[in-house]
């Protein structure tokens, strides 16, 4: 029985993490003419429009490899599927969770667009963090919360 609810978390924690990722690049898809745009309710942040069409940050995208690394998301995402279905606490079932909505949300995107859109640009004086989109957002706080999971209470229960 918890083997069904921990797969009923974790697909709906995926499923909204896509749809988030998702919505939001379809308004900015919508609305890119309007930007970049200073957004008023949080210093240091604009909004941006860049087609992505590499990995993290770029890399890679001289290689014009969109589809292979569409490809790759999916490829990981099985494997994160593998590790949520191994996951021994709910932290590290939400992690993974995250992780996999944001994988499967650039992945859409670069099957099917060839590239990623990003659009959340956040600053300080004049450096400018890579920008970024929602699905980006999830990997990392998921990828935090898996490491919490690893450093802490998979090493105490050992």
């Amino acid at each position: 029985m918890k083997i069904k609810k921990d797969f009923i978390l974790a697909f709906a924690i995926s499923s909204i993490v896509v749809a988030l990722d998702q919505i939001s690049k379809l308004v900015v898809l919508k609305y890119k003419y309007l930007l970049p745009m200073k957004a008023s309710f949080f210093a240091n942040l604009n909004f941006v429009y860049v087609e992505n069409r590499g990995i993290s940050f770029g890399m890679l995208s001289e290689y014009n490899i969109p589809f292979w690394l569409g490809v790759l998301s999916f490829v990981i995402s099985f494997y994160v599927i593998f590790l949520i279905i191994k996951s021994e606490s709910k932290l590290e079932l939400i992690g993974l969770s995250m992780i996999l909505g944001g994988a499967i949300g650039n992945g859409i995107d670069r099957l099917f667009a060839g590239y990623v859109v990003d659009f959340i640009d956040l600053y300080y004086k004049n450096f400018h963090w890579p920008a970024f989109n929602f699905a980006d957002t999830f990997i990392t706080f998921g990828a935090v919360l898996f490491f919490i999971t690893l450093l802490f209470y998979k090493s105490s229960n050992n």
